[in-house]
């Protein structure tokens, strides 16, 4: 899987809470900006990686975005047969440690939150990053969630950043490699990157 769609990944963790809620009521964007900031403060406190992570999974949907992956619900089980835990489980840490890789690196950047659009399908919450590149250069960049209610709770099911949608890219590469060799290549690497990253971490 190449290395875009994992940076891609990151751009959801360059978080770290501001004062700025320029537009929105009630709902996604309070909500989003409610987990963002539990999420950092662990992360400041050095809470326990258990309790952060399981602060991180209530967040992200992960179950929808490997079901769209593999083509939605209705190729899903058709693609994966037998090996479909090991699929969900191997993108759900793939999205977590990319995830927890960047919010806690101590340059994460802030973030406003502008704006929510609040559609029949889904609610989409626009957020604005401010961050310093390792060139020391200041860089802004748009992300908008894409959000879900279910059983009352908020989930981010997409991330667009820059009009680059993260679950339209995970859908296309997934895809590629499931042409290229079926379900044994698809987890093949995501075991491949996840191995990666366990290795980058301390």
């Amino acid at each position: 899987m190449r290395k875009s769609i994992v940076a891609l990944s990151l751009s959801c963790a360059l978080l770290l809470p501001s004062a700025a809620l320029a537009e929105g009521g009630a709902g996604a964007i309070d909500a989003f900006k409610q987990s963002q900031t539990e999420v950092t403060s662990l992360v400041d406190a050095k809470a326990d990686a258990k309790e952060l992570q399981a602060k991180v999974d209530t967040l992200l949907d992960y179950d929808w975005i490997a079901t769209a992956a593999l083509g939605g619900p209705k190729r899903f089980a058709e693609r994966c047969t037998e090996r479909c835990d090991e699929f969900k489980g191997l993108l759900t840490k793939l999205i977590r440690k990319n995830y927890l890789k960047r919010i806690n690196d101590k340059n994460r950047g802030t973030v406003e939150y502008l704006k929510e659009h609040v559609r029949a399908k889904a609610t989409k919450v626009d957020t604005k990053v401010t961050f310093t590149d390792k060139a020391g250069e200041t860089k802004t960049v748009e992300i908008d969630y894409v959000m879900h209610k279910v059983d009352g709770q908020w989930h981010v099911r997409d991330m667009i950043t820059e009009g680059v949608s993260l679950a339209k890219n995970y859908k296309y590469e997934i895809n590629k490699l499931y042409k290229d060799g079926g379900m044994d290549k698809v987890i093949t690497s995501l075991q491949a990157k996840v191995d990666e990253l366990d290795a980058e971490t301390p």
